[in-house]
């Protein structure tokens, strides 16, 4: 708490000497003088100020789908997903829920590893973009043989009411090991 208050008095004070240390000499506000008081502001790196943006949540969202596609957790993917989901895979096939419940039914390698490293999330209205890229390792035979693949990806989640859901997926191999 006392933290929390420290930072926002800084904050003012921040800003209070930025009205008067920001402007040109034509009075004309300073583009690049915007940036400290938008990175001190920024509370998503920080997770004691208990502020969480709708960014956030799609950050969490992201991790819990990738969490329980590596447990094979059914129930919390269909909890996810929209019933109008559909993905481009990265051999270029086009599938919608009912062909992704399919290919999940079926005895899959088991996943090793899956990182995901989100790099930009864009919010427009109710619909958020997320791109970035992933790592994932499957076992491939009972002597610890594995196969690793880096993929980009673009998720696109819906807002329907106060419920985010993965819409549309992309993913493109960029390498195998």
């Amino acid at each position: 708490m006392k933290r929390n208050i420290l930072i926002f008095i800084f904050l003012i004070l921040a800003a209070t000497s930025f009205k008067y240390r920001s402007k040109t000499q034509a009075g004309i506000l300073n583009p690049d003088s915007r940036v400290l008081i938008e990175q001190i502001a920024d509370s998503s790196h920080d997770p004691d100020l208990g502020i969480k943006t709708e960014k956030d949540e799609i950050r969490s969202l992201e991790n819990q789908e990738r969490e329980a596609f590596i447990k094979k957790d059914t129930a919390k993917l269909s909890s996810l997903w929209s019933a109008a989901l559909v993905v481009t895979n990265p051999d270029n096939s086009v599938e919608t829920l009912s062909d992704i419940k399919i290919d999940f039914s079926k005895n899959r390698k088991p996943m090793v590893s899956f990182d995901r490293i989100i790099e930009k999330i864009t919010i427009n209205d109710n619909v958020a973009v997320v791109m970035g890229h992933e790592t994932t390792t499957v076992s491939l035979d009972s002597d610890y043989q594995e196969k690793g693949v880096t993929r980009r990806f673009t998720n696109i989640w819906m807002k329907n009411g106060s419920d985010w859901k993965l819409a549309a997926r992309r993913a493109t191999n960029i390498s195998e090991k």
